[in-house]
């Protein structure tokens, strides 16, 4: 289960990276960026850990999500509130947040497919 964790947060930032590369486009990435992120890195997180990883998972992307308003906050020396914070990055957590659900449960399923598949061909 660590090694999922472990895996998730990696995938999540090498992913932003790449998105990063990517240049500007007419959709603001930094309200799709952390969805995609949590997409791609739950489901290979779940696909790691096989069972149990959604809660897990929804668990280490709020922890991120604090850490995220704990340094915005730092940024702006105390003048916004963590409330303000949360309200600007609201659309991107309402998105990130039901997206790495999915890709936990997604990436359970798919290890679980692929372990039935190697066990019907044994």
């Amino acid at each position: 289960m660590i090694l999922a964790v472990v895996l998730m947060l990696a995938v999540s930032t090498l992913a932003k990276e790449l998105i990063s590369l990517a240049g500007p486009s007419d959709i603001n990435p930094w309200q799709v960026e952390p969805g995609i992120i949590g997409l791609l890195a739950a489901c290979l997180g779940g696909f790691i850990a096989r069972a149990h990883f959604v809660p897990i998972a929804l668990l280490v992307h709020a922890v991120v999500w604090l850490v995220i308003l704990y340094t915005l906050r730092l940024i702006t020396n105390g003048q916004s509130s963590y409330v303000d914070l949360a309200a600007y990055n609201a659309v991107a957590m309402a998105i990130s947040f039901p997206l790495v659900a999915l890709g936990a449960y997604l990436g359970q399923q798919l290890s679980r497919l692929r372990g039935s598949r190697a066990s019907a061909a044994a």
